[in-house]
């Protein structure tokens, strides 16, 4: 089964900017500073799409009604190197045409989701029920289509890995009665009363968005914390489901790998877990692929059932010190996950969280994108 305006033939192979894309312009971060250099790189390797924010907390009109041109954006989300360090001046309204033109240029389609970053007015606080994300997407869908660019829109992420904060901040505590800093309701199941009211935004906020945007896809990205509550909600609204599959999900191999290393000084920790963590994966190498072929069965299996396209957008391995990544290493596991999927059928799948310009010892194996971006597209 395939969704609806996502033909039999047709596969995507995923990279994705977030809004990293917005806040790397300037300072020490330029590396999206010339957008068509950057979308030169990406269709060079070989990829047709991109899960990209376009800020629509930021784009939209404000509570008061009023459309603002500039804000401050927050760093935020820096254990995954989202985004830049210090806060960045950004121009939503300027640059996202911009950000469509290059896309259009290098056919590439756009798979639109959004973290709600933390800016200056702190707008993220006021998307809090599913009539709130639904005029702000409504409003960027609008403002695509006024530009001139609305084909190059293939789905709309409503909210990265709702309810989970931060990005599900202004919706957190209407859901769970308490502060999105708190963690506690993500591992836990969730109250009956909670789940309803995560129930309405999965089916209030597709529905009112394809009424009015009918050639798009809409749907939810899902973490591994979340996804054996949201199989118990009605999804019937949902067009696809992202999964988001990390190694580290697995509490095998999270144990194994010396996670409690992280507690270490930071850098002597990150450096001595990644090194444990990729000379555990190569020593048993075949009992990581299928322990991981088997969660990525139950997901697809899931999506089939409930007639929702499985993709998976991002992963797969979690360091927040890059240096002291092995890429190899990297590489690897992401060959393996792709293969993975590619043996279930999923029709859109990321190459790995890194391939992006600011993660460069992943992003310059050119050679190695285009090979496996090929296996993604032609499979």
């Amino acid at each position: 089964m395939s969704a609806p305006g996502l033909p039999d033939n047709q596969r995507l192979a995923l990279a994705c900017w977030d809004y990293s894309w917005l806040t790397r312009r300037d300072g020490r971060a330029t590396e999206y500073r010339d957008l068509d250099r950057a979308f030169a790189g990406l269709a060079e390797r070989g990829y047709n799409a991109l899960r990209v924010d376009p800020v629509p907390h930021l784009l939209a009109r404000g509570e008061s009604g009023l459309i603002s041109d500039r804000f401050d954006i927050y760093p935020e989300g820096l254990d995954l190197r989202r985004g830049a360090r210090v806060p960045v001046q950004v121009q939503p309204r300027r640059l996202l045409p911009e950000l469509l033109r290059r896309a259009r240029d290098h056919d590439i389609r756009l798979w639109l989701s959004s973290w709600f970053v933390p800016d200056s007015q702190a707008r993220r606080s006021f998307v809090r029920r599913p009539a709130d994300f639904i005029r702000v997407w409504s409003e960027t869908l609008n403002f695509i289509e006024q530009e001139g660019f609305a084909e190059q829109v293939l789905a709309v992420d409503f909210c990265h890995e709702f309810p989970q904060a931060p990005a599900a901040h202004g919706a957190y505590r209407r859901i769970f009665n308490t502060h999105p800093m708190n963690p506690l309701p993500n591992w836990l199941s969730w109250s009956p009363a909670a789940s309803r009211r995560v129930e309405e935004y999965l089916l209030e906020v597709p529905r009112a968005l394809r009424a009015l945007h009918p050639r798009v896809l809409f749907g939810v990205s899902v973490a591994a914390g979340q996804e054996n509550n949201l199989r118990q909600l009605d999804t019937s609204e949902l067009d696809f489901m992202d999964h988001h599959l990390w190694l580290s999900d697995d509490p095998r191999f999270r144990l194994a790998s010396g996670e409690l290393l992280r507690r270490a000084p930071l850098a002597l920790g990150e450096r001595l877990q990644g090194r444990m963590a990729a000379l555990l994966y190569r020593s048993r190498q075949s009992q990581w692929v299928e322990r991981l072929r088997r969660r990525m069965h139950e997901q697809v299996e899931f999506g089939r059932m409930r007639r929702l396209l499985p993709m998976l957008g991002e992963g797969y391995v979690r360091q927040s010190q890059e240096q002291t990544l092995d890429w190899d290493w990297v590489r690897l596991v992401s060959e393996h996950t792709v293969m993975a999927a590619l043996d279930e059928g999923m029709q859109v799948v990321s190459t790995g969280l890194h391939a992006r310009p600011h993660s460069p010892g992943f992003w310059d194996d050119v050679a190695w994108h285009q090979r496996i971006t090929a296996m993604i597209r032609t499979s």
